[in-house]
Parts: structure tokens; sequence; C-alpha cells
């Protein structure tokens, strides 16, 4: 891109849908990352809550364990610090 050029970052799916823009995709990444975060303060354990996905959506739970594992990593992983 060009200096002066203030054309929005898009990302484009290989499933050829519409482009995203890359502030949405941001957006979502801090919204999961406080979601899980949220979650951790509940009183349920990690073990209820991969047994309660487990139970609704029938994904194992060695998948969803490590799915959630890194759920509230997900900002410090993929977005740089502000």
């Amino acid at each position: 891109m060009k200096q002066g050029d203030n054309k929005p970052v898009v990302v484009k799916p290989g499933d050829g849908s519409e482009p995203i823009p890359a502030e949405i995709i941001e957006n979502s990444i801090v919204e999961i990352a406080e979601a899980m975060r949220k979650i951790e303060k509940t009183r349920l354990t990690r073990r209820a809550i991969i047994t309660l996905i487990h139970a609704n959506s029938g994904v194992p739970k060695g998948q969803i364990e490590l799915v959630l594992n890194n759920l509230d990593a997900m900002e410090k992983i993929w977005l740089k610090p502000r």
C-alpha cells in the first residue's frame, strides 16, 4: 500500500464469501477472550464447563479443553499490544 493510502484492511475468506474488515476480526478476538475470562470467574469448575459443552455439542472433551485453554490467550497470541 502506498503512503497516504487509507484503504481499510480486509481479510478475504478462502470460501469466496464477502471480505471481512480486520477491525471486526480484532474486536471479535477481544470479545472472545473477555468472555472466557468472565466464564472463568464463575463458580463453575473447568471440568463442569467442559462437561456442559460436551453434553450440548458432542465435541470430544479433549478438544473442548484445548480450545478453552487458548481462548483467553487469543489476544496475546493474535493481537499486538495497544
